[in-house]
């Protein structure tokens, strides 16, 4: 039972790698809506059995080829394996190699087919999968600088602070962000009372403040290095020349 449950689940995988291969490729470069678990696996499925009858049908021709011309046997006889019983226990090396070239053959293929798609349509080697988030707060983040954040509400009023942590992944509006420092400052109709915006500095009577994504609006980002409080810019952004000195949204902020 077990090696026959071992087979089983070996030939499964052997059957649908070449689909997951191409899917895998295709995703790096496809850019969209998540799609539903049944049409990921259908596509799954039909490009493996495509790949899989091309690949078998490239090495039966291969084996036929050379059978005539050199009498070698290089995979295994596909007729005598359905029609004798006792081919596979004779033979079980050669039905092992002729089943991994075929694997192989069928996972080069699906590489073939996405070099070629993507070359025609003139798609890019890959889409990055990663949020805006972990873009600019990790990705864009120059070495030894602090990420200083201006963060505008959906009623209008704003934070700025150091960046303390964020949710990395996950629905937009579910993550949240976590502002720090003494500089800490909330612009906006005071939590006592009042229509007048006001800026005010929270930092020395409050640690951090959690904003929920939902409630976000838009944030800014500026990097500053962390001993000196200077703004940066990150090695994406080039600066010209003539370019205006570079000096921090609000009160420039001392670094926590």
């Amino acid at each position: 039972m077990v090696p026959q449950t071992i087979g089983a689940l070996a030939s499964f995988l052997a059957l649908v790698a070449p689909g997951i291969v191409f899917e895998l490729l295709r995703e790096q470069r496809r850019a969209g809506p998540k799609e539903t678990v049944f049409r990921e696996a259908s596509r799954v499925a039909l490009s493996s059995l495509a790949f899989t009858v091309a690949s078998t049908a490239i090495l039966l021709g291969v084996h036929a080829l050379a059978a005539k011309w050199f009498g070698w046997k290089l995979f295994a006889d596909l007729n005598a394996l359905v029609a004798k019983p006792d081919y596979v226990k004779q033979n079980v090396a050669l039905i092992g190699y002729s089943a991994v070239a075929e694997l192989v053959l069928a996972c080069v293929l699906a590489l073939a087919f996405d070099a070629v798609l993507a070359r025609r349509r003139r798609q890019p080697r890959s889409l990055g999968k990663q949020s805006a988030w972990v873009k600019v707060f990790r990705e864009d983040r120059p070495p030894n600088a602090l990420c200083w954040v201006h963060v505008m509400l959906e009623d209008g009023s704003s934070f700025f602070g150091f960046l303390r942590s964020y949710d990395a992944a996950g629905d937009p509006d579910t993550r949240e962000i976590v502002l720090e420092g003494t500089k800490l400052t909330y612009v906006g109709e005071p939590v006592t009372g009042g229509d007048e915006k006001k800026t005010t500095v929270i930092g020395r009577d409050w640690e951090r403040v959690v904003i929920p994504g939902a409630r976000i609006r838009f944030m800014r980002v500026q990097y500053l290095d962390a001993e000196t409080g200077v703004r940066v810019d990150s090695a994406r952004r080039p600066v010209s020349e003539d370019a205006a000195p570079r000096t921090p949204a609000v009160a420039a902020p001392e670094t926590p």
